[in-house]
């Protein structure tokens, strides 16, 4: 099996898998209780703060576990809007926890700006000035946009927010960009960042929300996942990809011919392509026949009839279906992507002749 699709989800690190289990059996203690079973796990949980607070450069903020990273976005969200007056600013490459959430909200009469995408798949920032204004509560985008990949310039948005409301709440969902992209939130002035365990070879079921201090938040109620904590801190303790970018670029320089890249391709981890004239689902279909696993795009959304992400890029209806999203990870292998990359040009050769439809 050939897995490359690692920005829906990862394979558990047998470390982190390690460690989890030794939680489970010697570190299980309801983190509340006062005896000292209880403040033991309180502390190992504390401990697993500071190390994920020291990888987002954010040590003097808050960390506060929750389920998932669309439970920790909708924290944020609950949190700032309040009033029928606060005004919601996403981007249109936006997660679908984000989109739905303003959805939602904009149904309710509460007031949501977009900004563009330009065609390169980053974030128009000259739009900023016009959508954000005095009544702009918090503006909330996607450090890494998880259809294409693209990493985006989180100092340039921020300067552009401030500029326009210093008071706005800027909240960057970083869940593809977490220890992929060495980022300091307190240097980007960032006011609350999202971020998960399944993108990193950590466990499903645990996310974290960051939060500068003065930023006071009702953390979700219920007993900690001690396990689950443990192995998000532990991930991100052990995630290390050496050789992704020399992977990324055989990729790249060795697609069939026909076959293009979707959008600014700056980040090695995510590349969304574009085929020649052949629907994605079908070659998808093709290679999974053969145990080699691709994305259409982000998997939260795949059951959509369109691509939001590629619709705000300028694709083609019909080009957003011709997409695939290869995606790395830890357990990938240069023998992965040249073996993807030989069955995907005999897939390709296959269907212009006819022999699969």
């Amino acid at each position: 099996m050939i897995y490359l699709d690692n920005a829906a989800t990862t394979r558990v690190n047998p470390v982190v898998l390690e460690a989890m289990q030794t939680t489970e059996q010697n570190n299980f203690f309801n983190a509340n209780t006062l005896y000292q079973g209880g403040l033991k796990a309180a502390s190992t949980i504390n401990q697993a703060r500071i190390t994920l607070k020291h990888k987002l450069h954010g040590d003097s903020g808050q960390i506060i576990f929750t389920n998932t990273a669309t439970q920790a976005n909708h924290l944020i969200m609950d949190h700032c809007l309040r009033r029928p007056e606060h005004q919601l600013v996403i981007t249109a490459g936006d997660h679908n926890s984000v989109y739905l959430y303003a959805k939602e909200r904009n149904d309710r009469g509460y007031p949501v700006a977009t900004i563009p995408l330009q065609k390169d798949g980053t974030v128009d920032i000259t739009a900023i000035d016009n959508l954000v204004n005095d009544k702009t509560t918090l503006l909330i985008f996607s450090l890494v946009n998880s259809d294409i990949g693209t990493y985006q310039n989180a100092a340039a948005i921020v300067k552009a927010v401030r500029a326009r409301n210093p008071r706005t709440h800027i909240h960057a969902d970083a869940a593809q960009a977490f220890c992929k992209f060495d980022f300091d939130v307190t240097q980007l002035g960032l006011d609350s960042v999202t971020i998960c365990g399944h993108k990193i070879h950590g466990p499903k079921g645990v996310g974290a929300l960051w939060v500068r201090d003065g930023i006071n938040i009702e953390p979700p109620h219920g007993t900690l996942n001690n396990a689950a904590i443990i192995g998000l801190a532990t991930a991100a303790e052990n995630f290390n990809c050496p050789k992704v970018e020399e992977l990324h670029r055989y990729l790249v320089e060795h697609l069939p011919a026909g076959c293009r890249v979707n959008g600014i391709n700056n980040n090695p981890f995510i590349t969304n392509i574009l085929l020649p004239n052949i629907f994605g689902e079908t070659v998808l279909n093709a290679l999974s026949a053969q145990d080699i696993y691709v994305g259409l795009g982000s998997a939260c959304a795949s059951h959509a009839k369109g691509n939001r992400t590629l619709d705000a890029m300028k694709l083609t209806s019909k080009e957003q279906k011709q997409v695939l999203r290869i995606s790395l990870g830890m357990d990938n292998t240069i023998e992965d992507i040249k073996t993807f990359l030989n069955a995907l040009q005999a897939i390709l050769l296959a269907i212009r002749n006819h022999d699969i439809l």
